[in-house]
């Protein structure tokens, strides 16, 4: 406190001058000895002019205070670490960003040039696509990294819709999404006053060719991390297989290969086509299970193939798009690093489809064809009832019966529903006993029975035991609880 107020006198008196007069004809005393700084400053502040101390140091000291206590909180907003990087210019790197490669560019930045060479693994089913945005990026001080991912997000937006597009058509779109891309991408470089994107500075083909040269991955490779498929089977084996990988997977079992259409094969084919299922993207693993997406997409195509064959019953356009789907499948299988489907290692074309049709799990294309018993309705029975069905049976009173019993009790859940089931299998047992002769022909003579419970009895053992129709809902094997 003694030297701050030794100096404050020392300012003080030399902005005075060393003859600056108290009064007329009198000079200002020398300065006091250090000892005596305090109170010679007390001494001495009457004969300045009044306010001069409070003007000159009071108020400089009151604004030091504030920069130095109250500005922190309104910039950094508790965070210390944070204050460097927030105080730099719009746009600039911190200087320890030298260091690090993303600091000045993404790694997949620029995005390679769309080509004849490169479109199929730009199209490439399973692609991994980068995608940018406040979750993988800084929000402050990097603006130049979100301009670049703003770029390789229009791009991937516009290459996913070319790809759609017929294979001529395809680079040419690319090329345009690209170039519209970088384009806008130099825009926004020049809207800001930061150091721009070298390519930015050319024009036309100098630009693109900078870019090109640029591209770290020009080619689109990307490495497959996949989990392996299962081993290949025989027919015999194949149906039991796909359950069993299916569900030590977690997936849905797939019916793949699909069988070779036949004159044989032809009606389920086409009257069963409601009843097998499809898998729309959303219901597929995005990452791991390559093999199986593949799957999933050929069976997909393959429907849609064959719904068009369907409407004129051509077994010829269910052969032909049976093994246009197939060189597809193959051609995507062979396209990726991990391990491949058997058939498509083989070379010879007819061996090929004789591979695909030899591990068919159901070659019949009647996975959706099963037998029910409505002896004892169960709630899987009655799941599959209240779904979509379609009976294959030529006694008369089945339909009905199964018509009472969905039209009454399939809103209804748990006991309540197989309860109702019951009691509607019950009343129709005793209406149909009661109608006129004429209406159905009881062959095993069932209604003949003076007991209800033995007419009951009857009716299942020679009717109601074994049921089949198609639906869309199985019900599980004897295998499944095993697995």
């Amino acid at each position: 406190m003694k030297t701050l107020a030794f100096l404050l006198i020392s300012v003080c008196l030399a902005k005075a001058g060393p003859t600056t007069q108290r009064g007329a004809g009198e000079e200002l005393p020398p300065p006091p000895p250090p000892g005596d700084l305090l109170q010679s400053a007390v001494n001495l502040h009457l004969p300045f002019p009044d306010g001069m101390l409070q003007r000159e140091v009071i108020p400089e000291m009151s604004v030091v205070e504030q920069r130095e206590v109250l500005e922190p909180p309104f910039l950094i907003h508790g965070e210390p670490q944070a204050r460097a990087s927030l105080l730099l210019p719009r746009g600039r790197r911190p200087s320890s960003c030298s260091d690090s490669p993303s600091c000045h560019r993404l790694n997949d930045f620029p995005p390679g040039r769309p080509t004849a060479s490169n479109i199929a693994n730009i199209c490439l089913e399973g692609r991994t696509k980068p995608s940018y945005g406040p979750w993988n990026l800084p929000q402050t001080g990097f603006s130049h990294l979100s301009r670049q991912g703003e770029a390789i997000n229009n791009l991937e937006a516009g290459l996913a819709q070319c790809c759609q597009r017929p294979q001529e058509e395809k680079v040419r779109c690319a090329l345009g999404e690209w170039k519209d891309a970088l384009e806008e991408f130099c825009l926004n470089e020049f809207s800001v006053k930061t150091k721009h994107y070298r390519c930015c500075k050319q024009q036309g083909v100098a630009r693109d060719r900078c870019f090109a040269n640029d591209a770290p991955n020009p080619n689109y490779d990307t490495e497959v991390t996949d989990v392996e498929a299962p081993p290949a089977c025989s027919s015999s084996e194949c149906r039991f297989s796909a359950q069993v990988a299916a569900q030590k997977l977690k997936l849905p079992a797939l019916s793949f290969p699909p069988g070779k259409p036949t004159a044989t094969n032809m009606a389920n084919i086409c009257k069963l086509h409601k009843f097998r299922p499809l898998y729309p993207q959303g219901t597929l693993p995005q990452t791991g299970y390559g093999w199986f997406q593949r799957q999933a997409r050929a069976i997909n195509r393959l429907e849609g193939e064959f719904k068009k064959c369907c409407r004129k019953e051509d077994a010829g356009c269910t052969h032909k798009a049976w093994e246009k789907v197939l060189a597809q499948f193959c051609k995507q299988e062979m396209s990726v690093k991990t391990k491949h489907h058997p058939c498509c290692k083989e070379n010879d074309r007819e061996v090929r489809y004789s591979c695909f049709a030899d591990r068919a799990p159901y070659p019949a294309y009647d996975k959706e064809i099963q037998t029910v018993s409505l002896a004892e309705v169960t709630s899987a029975v009655m799941d599959v009832l209240c779904g979509h069905v379609k009976l294959f049976t030529k006694q008369r009173q089945i339909p009905g019966l199964i018509q009472n019993m969905t039209e009454t009790c399939c809103d209804l859940h748990g006991k309540e529903r197989t309860q109702c089931a019951e009691q509607e299998k019950s009343s129709f047992i005793a209406t149909l006993c009661t109608a006129q002769k004429a209406a159905w022909k009881d062959t095993q003579q069932c209604c003949s029975r003076e007991e209800a419970a033995d007419r009951a009895d009857c009716f299942n053992v020679h009717y109601l035991g074994n049921v089949s129709l198609a639906s869309t809902v199985q019900l599980a094997s004897p295998t499944d609880s095993g697995v």
